[in-house]
């Protein structure tokens, strides 16, 4: 509905740029990144999804949760199976395609990550300890289905995913701040732009795009395995910076 409503209003952004865009990340093939651990093995790291696994001896398995320490005397940190990328892996990716929402049906986590904002600013607050018991009920009854039912327990969904799906949306679980006011959101720029710091502007049809933008994009960063990545409503905030409908607030 957000997306139609946004298509009616500024259908003059431009799409030749966001085309050129997509068709080179296509093109782009990414390779893995690889690092030698200091305790032994390779840590490889996708980059597209940025799932760790640990390869040694001819096996190869998820890497657990955790800081790991490289031979050249780096460090590698772990979260959820999920390795936070350095700037040497994004040196090596450089190119490479968008990550994939690897959290799109995992809604607990998504929670998690909405109350407690991708950097756990909201870590105390009551909704985003409530969503971590909710994330550990559904984390729990992963593992279970994993005994009983071995590589069919991935088509099954747990019980408690359904109640994070609802979650979402209850204003019982609010946003944490950090989410809208960090400088990974591309759309935060914009919604300054055109709302003004103060919300001057806030009842302007470009302040309610914005804002709108902004939600989306905010939707796209809790599915992907890394928040500070470009999303395709991120890429829209860019170029609508530069477009007439979308135009400054001059109120002080």
């Amino acid at each position: 509905m957000a997306s139609r409503i946004l298509q009616s209003r500024w259908s003059r952004i431009g799409t030749a740029a966001l085309t050129a865009l997509l068709a080179a990340a296509c093109d782009a093939v990414a390779d893995n990144w690889r690092g030698e651990l200091e305790s032994g093995g390779t840590i490889v790291v996708d980059p597209g999804t940025h799932r760790a696994l640990r390869q040694d001896g001819g096996t190869t398995r998820q890497l657990w949760d955790g800081v790991h320490r490289l031979e050249d005397g780096s460090t590698v940190i772990v979260r959820d199976g999920v390795a936070v990328p350095t700037e040497e892996m994004y040196r090596a990716w450089a190119g490479g395609p968008t990550a994939s929402p690897i959290y799109a049906d995992r809604w607990c986590m998504q929670l998690v990550r909405k109350t407690c904002g991708f950097d756990d600013a909201c870590d105390t607050v009551a909704p985003c300890l409530q969503a971590r018991t909710l994330l550990a009920e559904a984390e729990r009854e992963r593992r279970d289905l994993a005994i009983t039912r071995g590589p069919a327990a991935d088509t099954v969904r747990s019980a408690t995913e359904p109640r994070c799906r609802q979650a979402l949306a209850d204003p019982a679980f609010p946003a944490c701040a950090s989410l809208t006011s960090g400088g990974d959101s591309r759309c935060r720029e914009l919604v300054l732009k055109v709302c003004g710091a103060k919300d001057a502007c806030a009842d302007s049809p470009a302040c309610d795009a914005a804002r709108q933008l902004q939600s989306l994009e905010t939707d796209e960063r809790l599915t992907v395995a890394d928040p500070a990545a470009l999303t395709g409503t991120g890429q829209q905030c860019l170029e609508a910076l530069h477009n007439d409908f979308f135009v400054a607030c001059d109120t002080p």
